[in-house]
């Protein structure tokens, strides 16, 4: 069945609107954050009201993303849950936390893991000079952290 004038005017008005309204949040959390937001930075950001943590002083920190109260610092992997292999570049923070984000952007899971157990997981794959291991192996040697599922309402209902 073809779609007729006023459908796909339709469609195009709709389209428009939330190009119109992603650009609104996108400016929105730039200008909160000073940083574009992207699914990495997102998770970040969850990490962080997760276990109270700090942004690192300088965006893309080499070697951690967070630091806590406590100078602890905090290397943080946002992976889709299709995605074989979670890497580093060094070994240059206390703990790893891997996170899974769902379509909708929501936390799937995050998984800690002090440096000492990431050190002795990954290997290095000169090829991509970068340290690897699978999701299923940080994940089974890793701590689930207990999400509280209020973070994303929370933010979505402010």
């Amino acid at each position: 069945m073809k779609e007729t004038l006023p459908e796909r005017q339709s469609a195009a008005d709709t389209k428009r609107d939330a190009i119109r309204n992603a650009v609104q949040a996108l400016v929105q959390f730039k200008r909160e954050f000073k940083r574009d937001l992207t699914a990495s930075l997102l998770a970040e950001l969850y990490v962080a009201m997760e276990l109270d943590l700090l942004p690192a002083t300088i965006s893309n920190q080499q070697g951690f993303d967070l630091i806590g109260g406590d100078g602890k610092r905090y290397q943080v992997k946002h992976r889709g849950c299709d995605v074989l292999n979670v890497d580093v570049n060094n070994f240059d923070f206390d703990y790893l936390v891997l996170v899974n984000l769902a379509e909708d952007y929501r936390v799937e899971g995050m998984w800690m893991l002090p440096v000492e157990n990431a050190r002795a997981l990954f290997v290095h794959r000169e090829k991509f000079r970068k340290f690897q291991a699978t999701q299923k192996c940080v994940k089974k040697n890793g701590e689930a952290l207990s999400l509280t599922q209020c973070i994303l309402d929370e933010v979505l209902n402010q």
